[in-house]
């Protein structure tokens, strides 16, 4: 894998390409990679899939969900993008499931706990490795502590470093000694929670045993996943990145894995971060939620002061009217808001299917239009669209569980668990 930086913008951020190393496909950065659920980008088919985009995707999978997978995928020999329908697809490997909330604490020494669907399980760096070389991914993160975020404490930072570089001594060996992982490019984590000194130690480490074989850099540990990364503290996350971003190599990508807002993603992409994945999307779509913000440079008028659309609303049950006009994409040409609704109250599975097709054409977009607002040295005033919408109060696009439809103890099970039902 390979990265090339091919515009810096006068005002902020910068255009690229992600280059596939065997088959030489370029990917465009700022690149937005399609979060997956056990192989599988949630709710979508391939075909389904096919409806919001042609474009070869970037895959993102997460270990915490495919790790059953591994036992099948020795007898395969094959690649995890074409184990899972798509042999063409960039795909990049991470640890935890950035859709939902990652339990904190159940830290040791020499291990860190893996989340899955049967339950805690231990993961050491030998064994991560290990399933690394089978899965066989155009990228992939080193096995870090991220079990950080605002209100850690400076023991607990301090530990998630230490930890991480323990984890990333083994990894940095196995990297280089496997003939497996050759074209696999390795993305280094760098922690630290919201400490600049601590993610200062975390990228000297990076540094001193890592800098001739890393692809890239990966950003954990500003928060616990799913909902959570929707209310990190920008203000304060910026801080930390602005800090970080300065003490490494400008040529390499930089990954940020989480729900981060809008906003905030263009103030992370002036920057100089590279990579964000949808997990925003899958987020706002299990909460009933359509997003509706403008990034449409040439309409500035002042719309509704809501970035997302409740689907769960009862005065959309009569409006006959697309999830946002002007939308191309399958759901809004042939949907509309009172179908939606009326498939929320009958628990019907073709709500989330067209809510999730909606979000990800809306997001994909998104980003095209940023690579452009770059390209043309626009960038900053994505960001005051983006963040205002032609009012004069930035909009909050955090997003909160719809506790009216789906129970706390149901969130990321099943779309259509209704309260009422438990």
């Amino acid at each position: 894998m390979k990265f090339v930086v091919e515009n810096i913008s006068k005002s902020s951020g910068r255009l690229g390409h992600l280059v596939q190393a065997e088959t030489g496909k370029r990917f465009r950065t700022p690149l937005l990679v399609q979060t997956t659920k056990a192989g599988s980008i949630p709710y979508l088919s391939r075909e389904v899939f096919d409806y919001i985009t042609k474009e070869t995707p970037a895959l993102q999978f997460s270990l915490s969900t495919i790790n059953h997978m591994t036992e099948s995928l020795k007898l395969f020999n094959g690649t995890i993008g074409a184990y899972v329908g798509y042999p063409e697809c960039l795909s990049l490997l991470l640890v935890r499931d950035t859709c939902t909330t990652t339990p904190s604490g159940h830290n040791d020494k020499d291990i860190m706990p893996l989340f899955t669907r049967r339950g805690k399980e231990m993961l050491t760096a030998t064994s991560y490795m290990d399933a690394v070389e089978v899965l066989k991914p155009d990228i992939y993160q080193g096995l870090c502590d991220a079990d950080t975020n605002l209100d850690s404490s400076k023991k607990r930072i301090t530990k998630s470093v230490d930890r991480t570089a323990q984890f990333m001594d083994l990894c940095y060996e196995r990297h280089q000694n496997s003939t497996v992982l050759n074209n696999s490019g390795l993305f280094v984590p760098i922690v630290g929670g919201y400490s600049t000194f601590a993610r200062s130690d975390s990228i000297k480490h990076a540094k001193a045993k890592g800098e001739s074989i890393t692809s890239g850099y990966i950003f954990e540990g500003f928060h616990n996943n799913g909902l959570s990364a929707t209310e990190v503290d920008v203000e304060q996350l910026l801080k930390v990145m602005t800090h970080s971003l300065n003490e490494l190599n400008v040529e390499k990508p930089k990954m940020m894995p989480g729900a981060y807002t809008p906003p905030a993603m263009l103030e992370l992409i002036s920057l100089g971060v590279d990579i964000f994945d949808t997990s925003y999307a899958y987020c706002a779509a299990t909460n009933f939620k359509a997003l509706t913000f403008n990034f449409d440079l040439t309409k500035t008028e002042s719309g509704n002061c809501s970035p997302f659309l409740d689907i769960t609303t009862d005065s959309l049950k009569e409006d006959f009217t697309p999830l946002l006009a002007d939308c191309d994409c399958l759901t809004c040409k042939k949907h509309t808001r009172a179908y939606l609704y009326h498939l929320y109250n009958t628990k019907e599975m073709a709500g989330p299917i067209l809510i999730m097709i909606h979000n990800l054409h809306h997001m994909m977009k998104f980003f095209n239009t940023i690579c452009n607002c770059i390209a043309d040295d626009k960038l900053p005033d994505l960001v005051k669209l983006v963040n205002y919408q032609g009012h004069d109060a930035a909009l909050d696009y955090s997003i909160k569980l719809n506790t009216k439809a789906i129970s706390r103890n149901d969130q990321g099970k099943s779309f259509t668990v209704a309260k009422d039902d438990q």
